[in-house]
């Protein structure tokens, strides 16, 4: 079984979300395949204490990996991941590693060319 592979930025496009009023989506330029790693969340990364004392307090983009490592998915280090949107019919799920201090979004089925990607963002944002 061939490994599963890895994409970028370049395998995707930003446009219109086919979500209403959802601003800019995540669409898929190549068929995607189930595991296959859609990408990296990346971003600023502060801790609890700094989000605490003000640092992005007001950010929509932030991800907790653990308590010391949050990433801030917006601004020069964020990445086109960011623009993966909520569905509660998800095609990708967020993979997250304390132990790596990373997380990576990956397709829970195949993902066809021009589809948009979208994941569950949880109970806590969408109840």
């Amino acid at each position: 079984m061939p490994k599963p592979r890895i994409f970028d930025a370049s395998h995707f496009e930003v446009r219109e979300s086919t979500i209403p009023g959802a601003g800019k989506g995540l669409f898929s330029k190549v068929p995607i395949e189930i595991e296959e790693t859609i990408g990296y969340y990346k971003g600023q990364i502060i801790t609890v204490d700094q989000l605490n004392g003000g640092c992005h307090s007001g950010s929509e983009y932030l991800l907790f990996v653990s308590a010391n490592h949050i990433i801030v998915g917006e601004g020069p280090k964020a990445n086109y991941t960011r623009y993966i949107n909520h569905s509660n019919k998800p095609n990708a799920y967020l993979v997250v590693s304390t132990r790596w201090k990373s997380a990576r979004f990956e397709a829970i089925r195949k993902i066809n060319l021009g589809e948009e990607i979208f994941f569950n963002y949880g109970e806590q944002f969408y109840p």
